[in-house]
């Protein structure tokens, strides 16, 4: 999945100065990893600095249509330009009403109705109206548009059967009963609905914007809103994003300039960060671990996230789950992590990550309570691998695995090439690509293996298995299971939460046993912050927001 990752439930992390403290506590002694919720501040207190601060993106967003929008990287500039009708709330807790004024639930569960608020607006003082989120609400699910983020908007009445032509938009579950009352009808009841409203696909768009060619090109056309509008647009340079007047809590926004640099090497990241020539780093090299892990510079977030590698099941060898079985098994996740990356991440051992809550032991963590669905064994790797037909690798097809240019990638990408030739005796090929073409080369199938990546959306195992769904995987993995597809098909219809875990964990062993994806890591989020930069708050799905950031 090309996220391929979303927004929502806590927003974990405030960047604090060097004294930093866990939510539960006051300080973060030097050396420790910083993880706490929000920044400490002072009432009352007033910025003096120049309310500026240059965070650097590893590339370009790969797309500025929140509708269409399925990427990570994408998401974290769109987050800071748009809001819909909920938000996070500052202290990272829960969903709290945005753009909406208020909303109300009905007996059944499955209608909400909405209030617009009145001082709403676009950055460029129009009023944002119900109409506004019905339009671009459709337009996700509009079949002829093919957005890929479509599936976002499934829970809504009748949204799958029009995105798959099978109703009209006249059918959709959203409605504009007037200009400031929206009313939506579900499929079923979704109690994580209002967290899902925080991810971009429910964002709103213009219309008459988005009917003018190109309108995401250029900050003339491009409106938003969000607590930044964009005012400068640079490719592959930089985007400016400056405070929008207009954004209905612009009084409490204190930043005035947010510039995002795109900087591809994670060593010239660092170095731009040692420089002070930015303020925020998300992309740390394994020198830059070492450098700043033991400061106060340095955060360690989770996220409800992995990295994973697709098998391409439509090709020889990989149509064969024996085959891809062995590859699973036969690599070393903690050498990778730990020698390659270098970072304090978890092995993945599953598909649904820390951080999510078991539906029935609510106490408990579900990934603690499924615990792992599979183990390394290269032994039992080699022998599935023979009873495929590939004793010790003989007789194996051209293995292509294919990962962006980024140096990290390539370094994963060849420690997994060495490790298959020792433990299976299979030689592999690797090939790189930059961002926008890596993708194509996926939605082509043009390769065996290839680097891929989720984080989920809102606290529930179905934000992490859905993706693996057939109606989301004919253009990456190319594989597909009918039970799978109806065991989580049945989890949205029904609220018995011990069914559903129930559920749960037999699809995770569908893919275990089939293995179409190789787990390999739970993300953590580790970033570098000056100390004198505050406020800024790091989601636990691995955004950046700035809407409540300042410099001391």
């Amino acid at each position: 999945m090309k996220k391929r990752m979303g927004l929502v439930l806590a927003t974990l992390l405030a960047i604090t100065s060097v004294t930093a403290g866990c939510s539960s506590s006051s300080t973060a002694p030097q050396g420790q990893q910083n993880q706490q919720q929000s920044a400490p501040k002072t009432e009352g207190e007033k910025p003096a600095a120049e309310q500026k601060i240059i965070y650097a993106l590893s590339q370009e967003p790969e797309q500025m249509d929140p509708t269409l929008n399925v990427y990570s990287r994408s998401s974290i500039v769109l987050q800071n330009l748009f809001r819909g009708l909920y938000k996070i709330d500052e202290s990272g807790k829960k969903p709290i009403p945005s753009l909406a004024e208020s909303s109300e639930l009905d007996s059944t569960g499955t209608k909400y109705t909405f209030k617009i608020n009145k001082n709403a607006k676009w950055s460029d003082g129009k009023q944002v109206t119900a109409q506004d989120f019905e339009y671009s609400w459709k337009r996700v699910l509009d079949p002829e548009v093919a957005s890929g983020a479509a599936f976002y908007l499934y829970y809504l009445k009748n949204g799958k059967a029009y995105n798959e032509k099978k109703a009209s938009a006249d059918d959709v579950g959203v409605k504009a009963i007037d200009d400031t009352t929206l009313e939506v009808t579900l499929e079923n009841p979704t109690p994580y609905f209002l967290e899902l409203l925080c991810v971009t696909a429910y964002y709103p768009v213009r219309k008459d914007a988005v009917e003018k060619e190109g309108w995401t090109k250029s900050p003339e056309t491009y409106l938003t809103t969000g607590p930044f509008m964009l005012t400068e647009l640079r490719p592959k340079e930089k985007y400016v994003l400056k405070k929008n007047p207009n954004y209905l809590e612009a009084d409490k926004v204190k930043l005035e300039t947010l510039e995002i640099v795109f900087i591809e090497s994670n060593e010239a990241e660092l170095a731009a960060y040692t420089n002070d020539e930015i303020q925020v780093s998300d992309n740390i090299s394994p020198e830059g671990m070492k450098q700043y892990q033991n400061t106060p510079d340095f955060y360690s977030i989770p996220r409800i996230g992995m990295q994973y590698f697709d098998f391409n099941a439509s090709k020889k060898p990989f149509d064969d789950a024996r085959v891809r079985k062995a590859f699973s098994m036969s690599i070393n996740r903690d050498q990778i992590i730990k020698s390659i990356i270098q970072s304090v991440e978890k092995p993945a051992f599953g598909m649904v990550p820390y951080g999510i809550p078991h539906g029935v032991q609510k106490d408990k963590e579900y990934r603690d309570v499924v615990g792992n669905l599979f183990s390394e064994n290269v032994d039992e790797a080699k022998k599935l691998l023979a009873e495929a037909g590939y004793p010790d690798g003989k007789g194996m097809p051209e293995v292509t695995l294919i990962v962006m240019a980024s140096q990290s990638d390539k370094d994963i990408a060849q420690a997994f090439q060495s490790m298959w030739k020792q433990n299976l005796g299979v030689d592999v090929t690797i090939k790189t690509f930059e961002s926008k073409v890596y993708w194509d080369e996926i939605d082509n199938g043009d390769f065996n293996i290839a680097s891929d990546g989720w984080t989920g959306d809102y606290p529930d195992p179905m934000t992490n298995l859905d993706i693996f769904e057939g109606v989301n995987t004919a253009d990456d993995m190319r594989w597909n299971s009918a039970e799978y597809d109806r065991l989580l098909e049945e989890n949205r219809k029904i609220s018995d939460q011990a069914k559903r875990m129930e559920n749960f964990a037999k699809a995770e062993k569908i893919l275990a046993d089939e293995m179409p994806l190789m787990p390999v890591r739970f993300f953590e989020d580790q970033f570098l912050a000056k100390p004198n930069v505050k406020g800024v708050l790091k989601n636990y799905i691995g955004h950046t927001i700035f809407e409540y950031a300042y410099v001391e």
